[in-house]
């Protein structure tokens, strides 16, 4: 059975990430491990006069309360498991609890809001080091239907970025299929200002498509549509999203470090921050 790290919310928020969690759960055998983080810099407080130790044992409690409750009130699957964590530097957590437990995956809600694009710093870093999947879910009301789009690389001559669009296909065809969602894949090709050799670009648009195709058949993967686009990505990739609604967009994060090490190299980084909509990142 696989294991989902999940990193809840706030008390006073929202639990997206949770829901994300028990909808995969509610059809895939999945086991959840409940995570809720709290720290409080009780040594810059201003007229404390209780010792250190009591206070953050207090506010510990109270959010060890709000979890039992938050459990009892929730549908969890056998074998759900919690923890309430004191930390000042949540990603640094996460890695070192990856580095010493199995889970297949980590879903948390993103730092932003539907519309204001970008992410916060806490998951920039998490986007950048997690050796595991990683689900950045946001508060999505407008979805009319289940459809998950992979964001494909196409520098398809590069067999690192082929191994990458493989891993990104092949998560995308189990998340589509135990979420009973639709998979589609986009491929976008960039275009420079000025196309010198108009019938040169359309043979080599055409040749790309063609090897965008085989990459996808030797995937094993059940891929409904392709999208393939030309222009500046980060604007046409998301416009393929948001004009299909889909649920959830996934992106390859490459051998290098950074936003250079995404699936559509240094233009990914573009690609998220303009998200409206779920993102997962394969690494």
């Amino acid at each position: 059975m696989q294991k989902i790290l999940v990193i809840l919310d706030k008390p006073k928020h929202e639990q997206i990430a949770l829901r994300r969690a028990l909808e995969l759960a509610s059809k895939e055998a999945v086991q959840l491990h409940l995570v809720s983080f709290v720290y409080e810099p009780i040594q810059w407080m201003p007229f404390v006069q209780d010792p250190a130790n009591d206070i953050s044992a207090r506010i510990r409690a109270e959010r060890e309360n709000w979890l039992e409750s938050l459990q009892q009130d929730s549908e969890l699957p056998d074998g759900t498991t919690s923890e309430v964590v004191w930390h000042p530097d949540i990603p640094s957590w996460i890695l070192d609890f990856l580095e010493d437990n199995t889970f297949a995956m980590v879903v948390k809600t993103a730092q932003k809001q539907f519309g204001k694009g970008g992410f916060g710093s806490i998951d920039w870093r998490l986007i950048e080091s997690l050796s595991v999947p990683l689900w950045l879910a946001v508060n999505t009301h407008w979805l009319k239907r289940d459809r998950i789009v992979a964001a494909m690389d196409p520098a398809v001559s590069n067999a690192l970025h082929v191994e990458l669009n493989h891993r990104v296909l092949k998560l995308g065809g189990t998340m589509a299929q135990a979420l009973g969602a639709e998979f589609e894949a986009v491929a976008c090709m960039p275009v420079p200002d000025m196309v010198a050799d108009l019938d040169a670009f359309r043979e080599q648009t055409g040749t790309l498509m063609g090897a965008l195709d085989k990459v996808i058949a030797e995937s094993g993967v059940a891929c409904k549509k392709t999208h393939f686009v030309t222009g500046k990505p980060a604007v046409e990739v998301n416009r393929v999203v948001d004009r299909n609604k889909a649920r959830l967009i996934m992106v390859g994060r490459g051998v290098r470090k950074g936003a250079r090490g995404f699936v559509l190299g240094n233009t990914a980084e573009r690609i998220l921050g303009r998200s409206n909509t779920d993102v997962l990142v394969v690494p």
